[in-house]
């Protein structure tokens, strides 16, 4: 019986330029450990073979230092398709992603929800990046052509477990499905991608068709983002480009015809929050034109992050918003106060950013109600 990869290595739809390429081919071999003890899990997945260290230089990874990861084969679907909603949150199920890597993305973030999903099997400063994209690009095709595929379904490059441009130096993902896209024989209905990136890494989209990709970056006031990502625990330095740094690439993508929405998410409260975030959107407007800005309030999955970002030494957040209680989908601040922060955001978007349509991401229905931030347009959505 032939295996998974051998059936797609020898489909008619497998281009043969793609069949040598492995990202493993375009990575260093890491110099050191993560900056907590392993745990059992991924020492024997190492020991086993299954997974192997690399590193990317920081030049290639926008980032200050090099970037360790480990490497290993996908070998289930590489296209996830899950709901994020329920009958009181909206979040419509017309969304896949491409789950490039596994687990937090590398980048330290705090309040990722994405360490509280794998816990012990993924360190949050070494991420799992997948060797064999030719694998995906193929599974692409495949879906793009499905009989069940529909005009609004959407594609994300790794927005729901990873950073779509982090890692695009070695997966080269962005450089060969914005093409597919962007051609409507591999493309016949239009199917939209989406990046969602706090990187500045838009160099790699330069020459690339701009036709159904739109490219969302992850975005806040300096001060507050400072409160929640990622932080070199030796010395506290952000691991993140900086705001300014990503929104003037997003000018840049703009620039080269590509479709821009921002990600205010999760917006925090601390005293002082509004000066900051108008601030925020008095500088980040000019040169700026986003189509959509689609707004997020601090919400957890579950009550253990706090016991993970212990476990793999992140240092804690700077300022934590009121006791959380579960609604809808998550723990949520409670619906008064997620009422008035988005009208207060809402109205700053109005004022600075008239022409970009507001939405609200995984919201229950009656903060979308009571806050007047009713607009479907959220940022994974065509």
């Amino acid at each position: 019986m032939k295996g998974r990869r051998q059936v797609f290595e020898e489909s008619s739809l497998f281009a043969p330029e793609w069949s040598n390429h492995r990202t493993g081919d375009h990575v260093g071999v890491a110099a050191g450990g993560p900056f907590a003890h392993r745990t059992p899990y991924i020492v024997e997945r190492l020991a086993s073979g299954d997974w192997r260290e690399g590193r990317i230089p920081a030049a290639e990874a926008g980032l200050t230092r090099d970037l360790r990861i480990f490497l290993a084969d996908r070998k289930s679907d590489p296209i996830v398709h899950e709901w994020r909603g329920d009958r009181n949150t909206f979040c419509p199920p017309v969304y896949w992603d491409l789950a490039i890597g596994s687990g937090p993305c590398g980048l330290g973030c705090r309040g990722c929800y994405l360490l509280g999903t794998f816990r012990a099997m993924r360190d949050p400063h070494q991420p799992l990046v997948y060797e064999n994209p030719a694998f995906y690009w193929n599974a692409v095709r495949r879906w793009l052509i499905s009989p069940f595929r529909r005009p609004w379904h959407t594609l994300g490059l790794g927005t729901d477990r990873s950073d779509s441009l982090l890692f695009e130096s070695v997966t080269q993902h962005a450089r060969h499905l914005i093409p597919m896209f962007a051609d409507p024989v591999t493309n016949p209905l239009g199917c939209k991608l989406f990046l969602l990136t706090k990187s500045r890494n838009v160099s790699f989209l330069k020459g690339l068709p701009t036709r159904n990709t739109v490219v969302s970056f992850s975005l806040n006031p300096q001060v507050i983002a400072d409160m929640w990502e990622g932080k070199w625990p030796d010395t506290l330095e952000r691991i993140p480009p900086s705001i300014n740094e990503r929104i003037d690439a997003s000018r840049q993508a703009q620039r080269m015809g590509f479709e821009v929405r921002w990600r205010i998410d999760p917006i925090l409260t601390p005293p002082g929050w509004q000066a900051h975030y108008r601030k925020f959107f008095k500088d980040g407007a000019t040169g700026s034109s986003p189509t959509r800005i689609t707004l997020g309030t601090f919400r957890e999955t579950r009550a253990s992050l706090d016991h993970w970002r212990h476990r793999w030494n992140l240092p804690a957040m700077e300022w934590r918003p009121e006791a959380l209680r579960r609604d809808g989908t998550h723990r949520h601040v409670p619906v008064a106060s997620r009422v008035r922060t988005y009208q207060t955001i809402a109205g700053m978007c109005a004022e600075f950013l008239p022409n970009s349509v507001v939405a609200l991401c995984k919201e229950t229905n009656e903060v979308r109600r009571m806050s007047g931030v009713t607009s479907t347009a959220c940022n994974c959505l065509r």
